[in-house]
């Protein structure tokens, strides 16, 4: 892959990570623009589309590129897991095994349900993705009709789950990010764009219309219930009502991406971008366990309302990322990631 930065890059991940922490922290009215999914799901999103992006441009051996890849988030997660669990032993008496799900093959996708630390969920999403990458779409050139192709599967396969009442399989099943990472791959040759301050006030507001739109559309001809990760509608119509969900999930997805995409092309990352896009392994594993020890020190200044939340939220993802940029210079990992890789190597 080329060494050269690419800042559209760097802004989805650290955009991407910042809507992840705030969408577990605030809800409405921001819920309403992203209807039939929530605005934390957008930065998963993005995630996944700069996953697709940087493996359409892999020319390394496929298994190594899994390993490189694999490595940080089993490690930072491995890592977590273990001190999450000693700390609940300690404190509950249980060592909230569903964490190591995710590390066993990524079995947690398979349960209708989220592991105990809920956002270690992606880490077994994250391991099919690169082994359907290294199986499959390694070998594929990714081209429209292939998206269209991509985009039915996902769709059908997505809404049989809903009606089905498989939620959280709907979601977690690599079936539902199909889309956008076919997309990310369809678009790896694009970069970064000759900033433009006129050209991305344009797409901005294109962006913010097409969400306020989305939003009245929404809501004034369907109701939702709150349920998760994907909201159902009250009155469902059965098999067409859940393909009608699937296909409003994958426009979302896509539409979305696309904007951050085309706008965040024209904006250079400073540091501090690349600061919070380097760090989001750390902050993605551990923001939600976090909760407990942010929300006494929150109520020390604001007891309760968007406040409490604000503070909770600058604990998570600016001091989060403050400890992982300080424990990735204790830790050289790919050091260690090398050093594996090279032993293993030579032994076979």
């Amino acid at each position: 892959m080329p060494n050269s930065r690419v800042d559209f890059i760097d802004w989805l991940k650290a955009i991407g990570m910042l809507l992840i922490v705030v969408g577990h922290f605030f809800g409405e009215p921001f819920d309403q623009f992203t209807q039939p999914v929530y605005p934390k799901q957008l930065g998963v999103a993005f995630f996944v589309f700069v996953m697709g992006w940087g493996l359409a441009s892999e020319t390394r051996p496929h298994w190594q590129v899994v390993y490189n890849r694999l490595f940080p988030m089993y490690f930072w997660g491995i890592a977590i897991t273990l001190l999450i669990s000693f700390l609940s032993l300690s404190i509950i008496g249980s060592l909230k095994l569903t964490n190591f799900l995710p590390f066993l093959g990524g079995i947690n996708v398979l349960a209708n349900n989220f592991p105990s630390n809920p956002t270690t969920w992606f880490i077994g999403t994250y391991l099919h993705i690169l082994l359907l990458w290294a199986l499959l779409l390694r070998r594929l050139t990714m081209s429209v009709q292939l998206l269209i192709v991509v985009f039915l599967v996902e769709w059908v396969v997505r809404g049989l789950l809903i009606e089905g009442g498989y939620l959280y399989n709907a979601y977690m099943l690599t079936t539902n990010w199909l889309s956008i990472l076919a997309l990310g791959m369809f678009l790896s040759q694009q970069t970064d764009k000759p900033p433009h301050r006129l050209t991305v006030i344009i797409i901005a507001s294109l962006w913010l219309l097409f969400l306020a739109c989305w939003a009245g559309a929404m809501n004034s001809y369907f109701n939702f219930e709150h349920s998760f990760p994907i909201k159902t509608l009250s009155q469902p119509y059965g098999l067409i009502s859940s393909l009608g969900l699937s296909f409003g999930v994958s426009l979302v997805y896509i539409i979305n991406t696309l904007f951050a995409v085309v706008l965040f092309q024209h904006l250079r990352a400073s540091a501090l971008v690349r600061f919070f896009a380097r760090n989001t392994i750390i902050v993605f594993i551990a923001h939600m366990p976090l909760y407990d020890v942010a929300e006494p020190i929150a109520r020390l200044f604001v007891e309760s309302g968007w406040g409490k939340r604000a503070i909770i939220v600058f604990i998570m993802f600016v001091g989060l990322s403050a400890l992982s940029e300080l424990l990735h210079r204790l830790i050289d990992t790919n050091k260690l990631k090398k050093s594996i890789w090279n032993k293993f190597h030579k032994v076979a």
